[in-house]
């Protein structure tokens, strides 16, 4: 499991945003990601709905880091090892100037 800070996420980057559906319906970032709310994540269906082969880093995102990690460490369980925690998470990508539309 590796950390990243949301300024090396780019456009083009795999990245699941595993808050709820509320938090990401006020805000989300403005790159192309995947929500799929940390209580109903389960890797394994993940991996297969969206043809991960394990060469792709999974770039997991939340509020501030926890949930990512959670999410991350069962990724990890399920044996897809290749996941990158977004520290700070969305706090910090505000932060950070990256793109976010809020509504």
């Amino acid at each position: 499991m590796k950390f990243i800070k949301p300024k090396d996420l780019k456009a083009d980057s795999f990245i699941l945003d595993v808050r709820d559906p509320l938090e990401h319906d006020e805000e989300s970032l403005a790159y192309n990601h995947v929500l799929e709310p940390l209580k109903t994540l389960k890797p394994e269906i993940f991996i297969k709905e969206h043809h991960l082969s394990g060469n792709e880093t999974i770039n997991i995102i939340c509020s501030s880091g926890g949930r990512a990690s959670e999410a991350a460490k069962m990724f990890k369980n399920s044996g897809y090892e290749n996941v990158a925690v977004v520290i700070g998470g969305m706090i910090e990508a505000d932060y950070e100037g990256l793109p976010i539309i809020r509504n």
